[in-house]
């Protein structure tokens, strides 16, 4: 038999047994043998594909526990009314939905729940909206505590022409009536109180200026009346305040002949001419018109525009007497405590005195 010497397919052996490297049929560097793969260096990264598309949702996890619940929305109390001259109305009282009538609020109060089971217990609150100008006549029932407070100018009137004032006077009825408290105080002291009406804001300022409340006063373009509506006995006390204000029109009675304690702040006033009435503080104010009322206690930094009559100068809240306060060409009749500023300016500004007067010094 034929033999094949297939030794020629085998590469041949260098002296020291090593391949050629010559020889046509090794692999190329870093390669392997038959077959041959090679493996070059790594290239540059390719772009990003495009985005395949999202999966299908999971499944719902499991409910965490419930938290502890938040505070809520503070509510005010039926005592508390909300009125806004601008709102669209008709309005319940709350911030977000005032009434846009100052005599819609006012009913709100003074016939509430708690207003009609403890009366004058129940101090009412209206806070006004700044720019409110209610063009309306307001009526304050008896036997109530009724306060009227901006928080920025307002104005009862419909304030259309030059410095906020109303084209037609627009006024407020403070009504009194001692049967009608008695309904309440009858039942015993924790029923007792007096009727008190505020009007002005509760921010800082005043109403004394050349001109009018540019800033932040409120505006009562009429008269301010109390009206006895007791068929019986018109006599009565209440209290009342002006914080801020200006009474362009007249504070006045109409049939009531009780006591009424007054505290003016930071007020501008015209004619204030009521026969029970007290000025316990008068501070920061104006008068433009005759004052003629019971008495007063302390008045400071005060300017009088018009004839002052009060037959008493009274010990209610001490200390009694005028002080640095100004005289503009009037006659004062009655008693007359005055410092010695009040004093120079009473003596200089030509003024004139019908009664006794007190100058007090500084120990």
């Amino acid at each position: 038999m034929k033999r094949f010497d297939h030794n020629h397919l085998f590469p041949k052996l260098r002296k020291g047994g090593s391949l050629k490297k010559s020889a046509d049929f090794l692999p190329p560097q870093g390669c392997d043998f038959f077959p041959y793969q090679c493996e070059g260096p790594e290239g540059p990264q390719g772009p990003q594909g495009p985005q395949g598309e999202q999966g299908p949702q999971g499944p719902q996890g499991i409910q965490g526990e419930q938290g502890t619940q938040g505070p809520g929305v503070f509510e005010w109390g039926e005592l508390v009314i909300w009125a806004d001259s601008n709102a669209p109305g008709p309005g319940d009282g709350t911030p977000s939905n005032p009434f846009p009538s100052l005599q819609a609020a006012i009913d709100a109060g003074t016939n509430s729940e708690e207003a009609v089971q403890s009366g004058m217990r129940a101090r009412i609150i209206v806070l006004i909206a700044l720019n409110s100008s209610f063009n309306e006549d307001v009526v304050i029932p008896p036997a109530r505590h009724v306060q009227m407070l901006g928080v920025g100018p307002w104005q009862l009137g419909d304030s259309t022409l030059a410095d906020f004032a109303s084209s037609v006077p627009r006024n407020m009825t403070i009504q009194t009536s001692i049967t009608a408290e008695k309904a309440y105080t009858s039942q015993g002291p924790a029923f007792e109180a007096r009727p008190v009406t505020v009007v002005g804001t509760i921010n800082n300022g005043t109403s004394v200026s050349t001109n009018s409340n540019y800033t932040n006063g409120a505006i009562i373009s009429g008269d301010i009346t109390f009206q006895n509506v007791d068929a019986v006995d018109p006599v009565t006390p209440v209290e009342f305040q002006l914080l801020n204000a200006r009474v362009v029109g007249d504070i006045q009675q109409a049939g009531h002949m009780g006591d009424v304690n007054a505290y003016l702040y930071s007020t501008r006033i015209n004619r204030m001419v009521h026969s029970g009435l007290r000025i316990q503080r008068m501070v920061d104010s104006r008068a433009d018109g005759i004052i003629n009322v019971a008495a007063y206690s302390t008045i400071n930094s005060t300017w009088f525009r018009g004839d002052v009559k009060i037959p008493e100068a009274a010990s209610d809240l001490p200390p009694t007497g005028v002080y640095n306060s100004d005289f503009e060409k009037i006659e004062w009749t009655g008693p007359l405590r005055v410092d010695g500023a009040s004093n120079y300016n009473f003596v200089n500004n030509e003024n004139a005195l019908v009664g006794t007067k007190t100058v007090l010094f500084t120990p």
